[in-house]
């Protein structure tokens, strides 16, 4: 796992400019990185704490990667260091709040108690939240308290796509840092060097991907690419009746794997998102873009409902054939 800016490819501006507040000991106490769906927000906030600890950072702000905070981070026991899990459906009000029932493990400790203790390695502690737009009001209003009256030497990273999907209370006291998609040749390189992708699947996945590494990574999975590659060139070529109800199906046995009504909801998620991923595609290919609007703002509000507990198979029945009929006005 990368825990060094050297491992942080692209954003070269966003690196200078930490390391600058880093050198001159102007850190913010939280921080907003933003940026499309798998540009590297996470591995840029693991960044960013592997050089807050590191004891013997390079000339370029890279951590060395030999200390004993490099090894912990690595080994994924620094006690300083707390990563919320990036589960797709919600950030629970108890992460939020003083103290939680049980025992209080890594997969379910909340943040302020953990901000509150004494760094045990170093002189900060630190603590990352992806995907921040997970919190329900409730989440963030308790959130929020932590935001005003930050513990002393806590840095707080929270990854979001868009800070609009953050209260405006919440987004005004964490310091923006943008983080921006790669272009679609470095990724195609990256996918080369990592998976041995041959260099036409490579660009191909590069520009599906739309200079997102994260997603570029996540569409090489031979189950994905399946799915994501019967999206893209048949799923949408005859709306109507038939091929929405092929659409549902394809849905539910993609978010189907796992008979956890959990697991399923993250699967039909996933699904949806590889959905929007490939309309977005047929758009800069042609695609109305009122037609492409209309079902984009329908697989939105089907995340949404999702990630609400409403049953995904009945959501993706429903949006389905709204985003057949939606296409094909």
């Amino acid at each position: 796992m990368p825990w060094s800016f050297a491992d942080v490819l692209g954003q070269e501006e966003a690196v200078s400019r930490l390391n600058r507040e880093f050198a001159l000991g102007r850190t913010a106490h939280a921080y907003m990185l933003e940026g499309a769906e798998g540009a590297g927000k996470l591995t840029l906030a693991r960044a960013m704490a592997g050089r807050l600890f590191c004891r013997e950072p390079n000339a370029g702000g890279a951590a060395c990667g030999v200390c004993r905070p490099c090894r912990l981070l690595a080994g994924g026991n620094h006690p300083d260091y707390l990563e919320l899990p990036r589960d797709p459906v919600e950030l629970r009000l108890g992460r939020f709040l003083e103290r939680q029932g049980g025992a209080e493990t890594v997969e379910h400790q909340p943040l302020l108690p953990f901000l509150r203790l004494k760094p045990t390695e170093g002189s900060w502690r630190a603590a990352v939240i992806p995907a921040a737009e997970r919190m329900r009001a409730e989440a963030a209003n308790a959130f929020l308290k932590t935001l005003e009256e930050p513990p002393g030497q806590a840095l707080i990273l929270l990854t979001v796509n868009s800070r609009d999907s953050l209260p405006p209370t919440i987004a005004s006291r964490c310091r923006r840092l943008g983080v921006r998609p790669l272009p679609a040749a470095a990724v195609a390189a990256e996918l080369t060097r990592r998976l041995g992708i041959d260099g036409r699947e490579a660009e191909e996945l590069a520009e599906a991907a739309e200079g997102a590494l994260g997603k570029a990574l996540e569409l090489a999975g031979s189950q994905t690419l399946d799915f994501w590659r019967w999206l893209d060139r048949e799923a949408f070529d005859s709306p109507g009746v038939l091929s929405a109800k092929a659409l549902a199906d394809a849905w539910l046995g993609y978010g189907s794997k796992n008979s956890e009504s959990g697991e399923k909801r993250k699967n039909a998620l996933a699904a949806l998102d590889l959905t929007a991923l490939a309309l977005r595609r047929r758009l800069r290919r042609g695609l109305s873009p009122g037609r492409a609007g209309k079902a984009l703002d329908i697989l939105w509000l089907a995340g949404e409902q999702t990630r609400l507990n409403v049953r995904p198979d009945v959501v993706l029945l429903s949006a389905a054939f709204e985003v057949m009929a939606a296409l094909r006005r």
